[in-house]
């Protein structure tokens, strides 16, 4: 069965990779960690992407954004690159190198890589993160270290995936009164009313 491919269009950024399929079988595309990003302050030079703190080429100099950071903390050499050593129970903001262009509804969701968490206690806590088909900056992954001891962050990594979706988009009618809904079998029922078994 062949279905027509809706098309996405990437730009990627400096420092940025194209998401890969790892597989001829996956869904999701990996992403991969270009830099950390500032959850706050937008890129002065483009007023479209968040502004870089730690770009794994330069140890950053003293300034508010190494305060931000608190670069001086976590901003080593290993192994002959710089890494972004996360403390246990760090989360951190990095930018995953590529703006899409989509038709409506078409968006992806921003997921955890399953090995990353289950082997190194690494995963993504914005997840799922939507990402519109209107939006045009870098997608965020907010990256968060579970583990009791440090995690290093090395550019590159492949730190989560993006799996495309068409939504839905419903024709929304209001009630006047709630009698006005249809009765069902569950009712108000939630939060494991169905029980475990």
């Amino acid at each position: 069965m062949t279905k027509r491919k809706p098309p996405v269009r990437f730009f990627v950024l400096p420092g940025g990779k194209l998401p890969e399929r790892k597989t001829t079988g996956a869904i999701g595309f990996d992403v991969f960690l270009r830099s950390v990003v500032s959850p706050f302050s937008m890129d002065p030079s483009n007023k479209d992407l968040r502004k870089t703190l730690f770009d794994f080429k330069t140890k950053p100099e003293h300034s508010k954004d190494v305060e931000e950071l608190n670069a001086a903390n976590h901003v080593f050499e290993k192994e002959g690159k710089l890494v972004y050593r996360m403390d246990p129970g760090e989360s951190v903001l990095v930018g995953v190198g590529f703006v899409t262009e989509m038709e409506f509804p078409l968006f992806y969701w921003i997921a955890p890589r399953s090995g990353l968490s289950s082997k190194f206690g690494i995963t993504v806590t914005n997840a799922p993160g939507t990402v519109d088909p209107d939006y045009r900056g870098e997608a965020g992954v907010l990256v968060y270290n579970r583990n009791d001891h440090t995690f290093d962050l090395e550019q590159d990594f492949r730190i989560a995936q993006i799996i495309f979706q068409v939504a839905v988009i419903p024709e929304v009618l209001v009630a006047a009164s709630y009698e006005e809904l249809s009765k069902s079998d569950r009712g108000a029922g939630g939060f494991g009313s169905t029980g475990l078994k």
